[in-house]
């Protein structure tokens, strides 16, 4: 990105939220400054867990069968919600 589109005390390790470019939403994500050059400053946007090896430890609570909706779209709904 342009240098001009920082503020004058941008530092390596910064973040900042924003919107991807080909985002037409409001869907920010987290950026972090890599490098601060004369004319560009570097930033990453992935997730800060990118590339690390996570654990998870889970218990299963309950199982119950598909609803004919569940099957239908080929996937779970939650409770009081339909997120597509």
């Amino acid at each position: 990105e342009a240098r001009s589109a920082f503020p004058e005390d941008i530092e390596v390790g910064m973040q900042f939220e924003g919107a991807p470019e080909e985002s037409d939403d409001e869907d920010f994500i987290l950026y972090t400054v890599l490098e601060v050059g004369d004319d560009e400053v570097t930033v990453d946007g992935n997730h800060p867990l990118a590339g690390k090896t996570l654990t998870f430890n889970c218990k299963v609570t309950g199982v119950r069968p598909a609803t004919a909706e569940e099957l239908a779209h080929e996937h779970v709904h939650d409770e009081g919600s339909h997120l597509h």
